[in-house]
């Protein structure tokens, strides 16, 4: 899995377009199988909220952007082994 967290706004938003809500999830699991494809859609919406608060941080809405980041939070811990980086 590549990491999520070394990409630009513009490339999450990318990633997050593709893979919404599990759009694509043999791209990022090949094999299939249960969860993958929610974890692709988690994943999604891990890059938009990545994305978001990248853009917050710049125009220095720090506390929005901490907003943003606690759910980053929260969709990765509850990702699968195979989903995390």
């Amino acid at each position: 899995m590549e990491n999520l967290d070394c990409m630009l706004a513009d490339e999450l938003m990318t990633f997050w377009l593709k893979h919404q809500r599990g759009r694509k999830y043999r791209e990022l699991f090949p094999l299939g199988g249960p969860g993958t494809k929610r974890a692709a859609g988690d994943l999604a919406n891990y890059a938009s909220n990545k994305a978001t608060a990248m853009q917050c941080r710049l125009r220095g809405d720090i506390q929005a952007a901490f907003i943003y980041e606690t759910i980053c939070d929260r969709i990765y811990t509850g990702l699968p082994a195979s989903a995390r980086w």
